[in-house]
């Protein structure tokens, strides 16, 4: 009997008939008279073929229907090679096993529209660097430095368009090896399924066409466990597209993908309204705080995509330095959150990372290898103390009428503005505690521990990489040295008595 690991893929096909031309293949697959329904898809070949991800072990039986044909078969699941796919926790993610999923991610937007040779050289690259996630888009993408024709295309092409209802096999065979590329490398596919940067009509498409190509997709790729869905990159300026038309997108897919994996909606300036089948934030911003903000008013994990890119390219948002690419990634993090990596370096020969991929050249690469580290060191995921500090900012108002009275007139107005002015960002945790002090070059910190237990300090410099234990088993009000420049933060670590987030 045919086995297949948990959170694997079985492939079944049966031949094409002429009878079986327009209808979509499908299977049901029972186990212990549980039930999962399956809709597969066909190309311009002679198969129609059912993709199956199992996600739970036995044996395993099915049918597969393709028109009149029918055919049977069972298979037994073992067990997992993998964690399975990524799912919610609160404000966090975690593997459909329950194994803590922290995003380390990038973006290469259109690396699958290269050249064999970059195509190459991405994987080469990402096989040695410290992303666990990758965001890239089915459709080729047109802006500066990516202005090349891909070799094929995700459709046929018709005299007025795209006929969605033919894939190019070309593309998509070459599309699952890119994703079995990044499956066997354990790093999760954020995939783009639309974006504004077009030159060959796909962001202008007709709702019904829209809804074919991506119903085509959700039958071919969802049984990838490391699937994510983007519904687009800047939302909001793929022009032809009204809210009503997202909406529609995120519902279909939510009720279409049997395995349920992630959905997100990236922004360009104003974020995606909550809905119920939005299961985590992408967020394109500059100012590291307002990650904090979406964190608190959706209440679902938060990944900052775009901070900006360490680079050196005309666009602003591409010319961060390495030490300021890192030190909005920190501040993100220790608001409970997570920031994204991407680079645009100028060549002469336009393969840039972001674009492209091909190779790294920037410093924040292996600082991001180090901050996935050190969260991987850590017993569980931060939260932010920021709610703590608004209720009193640093304690401002004590023993002053005038704040005082602010705060009675108006508190929320007045907390906001608190928290934008003066709040550091603090990540809290039962067993850590940990400031990130961004462009602060403090030489000192004060720190009030609780009186009740013992607990070791560390200074960490995120630029230098480096972890330095100051002082062990102390309480109370103590006086850490640091080393007075920017990119350190101070983690306290609890041994014994009181937790930290009390």
């Amino acid at each position: 009997m045919e086995q297949i690991k948990r959170y694997g893929m079985l492939e079944i096909s049966m031949p094409r008939t002429a009878q079986e031309m327009d209808v979509i293949p499908e299977a049901v697959f029972t186990l212990n008279g549980e039930r999962v329904s399956v809709r597969g898809f066909s190309e311009n070949e002679n198969l129609g073929r059912v993709r199956f991800m199992p996600m739970k072990e036995g044996i395993w039986q099915y049918e597969m229907k393709w028109g009149t044909e029918k055919k049977t078969g069972s298979f037994e699941c073992v067990a997992a090679a993998c964690h399975g796919p990524v799912r919610t926790e609160d404000c966090h993610f975690c593997y459909d096993d329950g194994t803590r999923y922290i995003p380390v991610g990038t973006t290469c937007y259109a690396w699958v529209h290269q050249l064999p040779e970059v195509i190459e050289d991405t994987i080469k690259t990402l096989g040695t660097a410290p992303y666990n996630k990758i965001r890239m888009c089915i459709f080729p993408k047109s802006m500066p430095y990516n202005q090349n024709d891909p070799d094929f295309y995700p459709f046929e092409r018709r005299d007025n368009g795209w006929d969605v209802r033919k894939p190019d096999p070309r593309y998509w065979d070459h599309l699952d090896r890119c994703l079995k590329a990044l499956e066997e490398m354990e790093i999760e596919a954020d995939i783009i399924l639309f974006h504004p940067y077009d030159r060959w009509g796909f962001a202008a498409m007709l709702l019904e066409d829209n809804l074919v190509y991506l119903d085509y997709a959700v039958r071919r790729l969802a049984a990838y466990h490391h699937v994510w869905w983007a519904l687009s990159n800047e939302y909001e300026v793929v022009f032809e597209k009204k809210i009503e038309d997202w909406d529609a997108f995120g519902e279909f897919i939510a009720g279409n993908d049997p395995y349920h994996h992630l959905i997100s909606a990236h922004n360009g300036i104003v974020p995606y309204p909550k809905r119920t089948w939005l299961t985590h934030v992408s967020y394109q911003g500059s100012d590291p705080k307002d990650a904090y903000y979406l964190r608190k008013e959706y209440h679902l994990p938060v990944i900052v995509d775009e901070l900006g890119y360490e680079g050196n390219i005309e666009a602003d948002w591409g010319n961060l330095s390495g030490f300021e690419f890192m030190n909005r990634v920190w501040t993100v993090t220790a608001f409970g959150c997570y920031g994204a990596h991407g680079e645009t370096f100028h060549r002469d020969d336009e393969v840039l990372w972001w674009a492209k991929g091909g190779r790294l050249y920037g410093q924040a690469t292996e600082r991001m290898r180090f901050l996935r580290e050190f969260l991987e060191s850590l017993p569980g995921p931060m939260e932010p103390f920021c709610d703590d500090i608004i209720r009193d900012p640093n304690g401002m108002a004590e023993g002053h009428p005038f704040l005082q009275a602010l705060l009675n007139v108006n508190s929320e107005q007045v907390m906001q503005t608190f928290l934008r002015r003066w709040t550091q960002p603090v990540g809290i945790h039962p067993d850590y505690k940990l400031y990130y002090l961004g462009r602060s070059a403090s030489c000192r910190m004060k720190l009030n521990l609780p009186e009740n237990g013992d607990y070791k300090v560390e200074v960490i410099d995120m630029w230098e990489m480096t972890r330095s234990m100051v002082v062990s088993g102390v309480h109370g009000e103590i006086l850490v040295g640091l080393p007075a420049k920017e990119g350190i933060a101070v983690l306290i670590i609890r041994l014994s008595g009181d937790a930290l987030n009390a």
